[in-house]
This record gives C-alpha cells, sequence and structure tokens, in this order.
C-alpha cells in the first residue's frame, strides 16, 4: 500500500457488475481497532449513467460530506474483474476503469483501483467484535495468516499474511473460487451428474454463489420429478430459495429450497476447509460475501462447520481454525478505505 494525506476527504467504491456503491471517507484510525466511518453511502445502477465521469460527477454533486470534486484528494475502487496492466475492462458494459482515468475524473495524482475481494480482506483488521460472528469452535493464530473466503455474483478469495517486521498483514488476492469441487454426499453426487451430462465443467464457483443455489435447486427438482432437464419457468431465483428455504412453509417446494441450500452451505464448508488447509489459515477463515449475511441462522445450523472440520487426518487441524462471518455491510467500502493509508 502506498501513503495518502488521510486527513483529506477520499472517494471510494465498490464496483461489481450491475451496480456500484460510493462513499467518502475523512480520516482512517492507526489500526488499533478504531471503527472506520463512511459518509454518503450511495448505490447506482450502472445502466442509469452514460459513463463512469457523468457517474461519479453526480455522486459529488449529491454528497454531504464533500463540496465539490474538487475537494477529493484521493480515491480508491474495489473493481469486481480481472485487471489487464492497470486496466479493468467490464465484461456487461463497454467501460473501462483505470488509475489514469480516476485521476483525470479527479485532477488528482493517486488514484488506486484493486481486486474486490482484496478490499475485503484489507477491512477485516479493522473490524469489530460486533461485525464479525463466530461460526463453531477454533481459535485465531495472530502470527498465521488468515483466509477471506464467500460467495456472492461469484466466489471470491484472498490471503492475509502477517508482516513479519511491521504490525499489520499483507493482502493477496487468490483466483480459490475456481478450483476444483469434489461431492461426497448422494445429494451432491447427483447434482455433479446432473449438470456434468449437461457439459458443465464444474468447480467451486459454479455451485458457491448466487447462480449456484439455482443450480443446485434444478438438479434437486430434476431428481425428484425423474427427469433429465427442467424447464426454465420452473426455476426459481437464488432469493427466492433463500426466503423459503429460511421461512416456515412445508410445502414440498419449501422443502427442495431447504435442501439447494442445505446442499449450497455444505458445500461452501467444504471448500472453505480445503482453502484454510491450503493457505496455512491458522489465523482464521473469515467469510464474506453479499449472499451468507442474509441466512445466517440458517448457516449456523447447518452443515457448513461439520464440513469444514471433516478433512480426514487433517480433521483435528481444521477443528482448530475459527470460522467468522462478516456482518458489516459494507466492507468492500471500508478496506477501500484503508487501502493507501497505511
Amino acid at each position: 500500500m502506498t501513503g495518502t494525506n488521510s486527513l483529506y476527504p477520499k472517494l471510494v467504491a465498490d464496483l461489481g457488475g450491475t451496480n456500484i456503491r460510493f462513499a467518502i471517507c475523512h480520516g482512517l484510525s492507526d489500526g488499533s481497532g478504531e471503527e472506520i466511518i463512511l459518509h454518503d453511502i450511495q448505490q447506482f445502477s450502472l445502466r442509469d449513467y452514460q459513463g463512469l465521469k457523468h457517474l461519479i460527477t453526480y455522486y459529488l454533486s449529491q454528497c454531504q460530506a464533500v463540496e465539490g470534486i474538487e475537494q477529493v484528494q484521493s480515491c480508491c475502487f474495489a473493481v469486481a474483474g480481472p485487471m489487464l496492466n492497470g486496466v479493468v475492462k467490464m465484461t456487461n458494459y463497454s467501460w473501462e476503469i483505470s488509475a489514469t482515468k480516476l485521476n483525470g475524473i479527479l485532477k488528482i495524482k493517486n488514484a488506486a483501483i484493486i481486486n474486490d475481494f482484496a478490499a475485503i480482506a484489507y477491512s477485516v483488521p479493522f473490524l469489530t467484535s460486533k461485525q464479525l460472528l463466530s461460526i463453531g469452535g477454533g481459535e485465531s493464530d495472530p502470527r498465521s495468516p488468515i483466509s477471506v473466503f464467500g460467495p456472492g455474483t461469484g466466489l471470491g478469495a484472498a490471503l492475509l499474511i502477517p508482516n513479519t517486521d511491521q504490525n499489520g498483514y499483507r493482502v493477496i488476492p487468490t483466483e480459490g473460487g475456481h478450483a476444483a469441487l469434489s461431492a461426497r454426499s448422494e445429494l451432491e453426487l447427483e447434482a455433479f451428474d446432473y449438470w456434468r451430462n449437461k457439459g458443465c465443467r464444474i468447480n467451486r464457483e459454479f455451485f458457491i454463489c448466487g447462480n449456484g443455489i439455482e443450480r443446485l435447486f434444478e438438479a434437486i427438482v430434476a431428481k425428484q420429478r425423474g427427469v433429465d432437464s427442467v424447464d426454465e419457468m420452473d426455476v426459481l431465483s437464488a432469493p427466492e430459495i433463500q426466503q423459503r428455504a429460511c421461512g416456515n412453509g412445508d410445502s414440498e417446494l419449501d422443502q427442495s429450497c431447504r435442501m439447494a441450500l442445505d446442499a449450497f452451505c455444505t458445500l461452501l464448508g467444504s471448500a472453505a476447509g480445503d482453502q484454510a488447509l491450503c493457505t496455512g489459515a491458522r489465523g482464521g477463515l473469515i467469510l464474506a460475501g453479499g449472499i451468507l449475511p442474509k441466512l445466517v441462522d440458517f448457516l449456523v445450523a447447518s452443515n457448513f462447520r461439520r464440513r469444514f472440520e471433516s478433512k480426514g487426518p487433517m480433521s483435528n487441524y481444521n477443528q482448530s481454525i475459527s470460522t467468522q462471518l462478516i456482518l458489516a455491510e459494507q466492507p468492500g467500502l471500508i478496506g477501500a478505505a484503508v487501502y493507501q493509508s497505511s
């Protein structure tokens, strides 16, 4: 991270494939645990704006924390998407985002772009105890790496490695969401076979994301009906599946939704346990992403932690590792605010 004067207003943003969230940060703590305060948090749909300059200018014109674009002294954008030579080309829009472009829009010299899950990782040391929920047992070794892992539109992963010669962590974004995934239960084997028969390559992200919940539901419905394929009209959306699974309904459809969401949480536990093993995350595994905070009670009661720990001869190793869920509403914005400031 590169230093900047955190006393001046900083524009931070968390940019996904459909929406963008903005905030203003006027200063940061020194890492001693003080909560970072963000002002004027607003969300916009990308399709409603002509381009990045139009969107930034409009947001700043609406802010109470600053009096126009000229007051912003630095910025950091957390962006979901691959970065090549400092440029992110968005998949669903003809927008290109780079630090050079942001510098030109804001008339500054120190704009930064980071991976969206790296931003979440940067937020971790600054989260309060109220913003983290422990799931299961285990302890955190402050001398060991912390793995950040979680589903949203995709499956993100990042690693925090303790600095040996100074306080704090070094953040390394990874592509752990694209690693292989194996089936262990009969239901999982059937879901894997259903999609493999359709010619799909299955990795972690295939099932452990928003669309993955829908894929699990479709495979379960197909098995129940004894068919090779399910009409698109009969497949519920991920939010609908979550709502029914977490509700009190007892219809066959509700039960199918619970089976799908339980399979989702179980596969998440399996992948998260592998991630902890592969990264030596004795500092803990921290769950993030937009899906899990919406189903906290279901996740806690699910087989997530049991599958996380179930690693054969390495089960004792994983049983000693803590798992926590980020409850903070805007960890990406918090992490973007942290970046450049320590």
